[in-house]
């Protein structure tokens, strides 16, 4: 019986990081297109890289996301100062 219940408590647990790192994946795949996309363009409305920005904070900080895509983020936030 109590080895059901931790065998239910770990398969619970690795769904939730299968989740967890699809998502992360996800935003990673989706911030990349758009941060290209805007750079080839030579432009990025404040709405959207409010919304990359976003993204990003949360593929970075709460997803436990690594640091490749912030080269791509400097270069778009370029687009908005320069």
């Amino acid at each position: 019986m109590i080895s059901g219940i931790f065998g239910l408590i770990r398969d619970r647990k690795a769904k939730k990081d299968g989740v967890r790192a699809g998502v992360r994946q996800l935003l990673y795949d989706k911030i990349k297109y758009l941060g290209r996309k805007y750079i080839a363009a030579g432009e990025v409305s404040e709405e959207d890289l409010e919304d990359l920005i976003d993204m990003h904070k949360i593929y970075h900080d709460e997803l436990e996301g690594n640091g490749y895509l912030d080269h791509i983020m400097t270069e778009v936030k370029k687009l908005r100062s320069g």
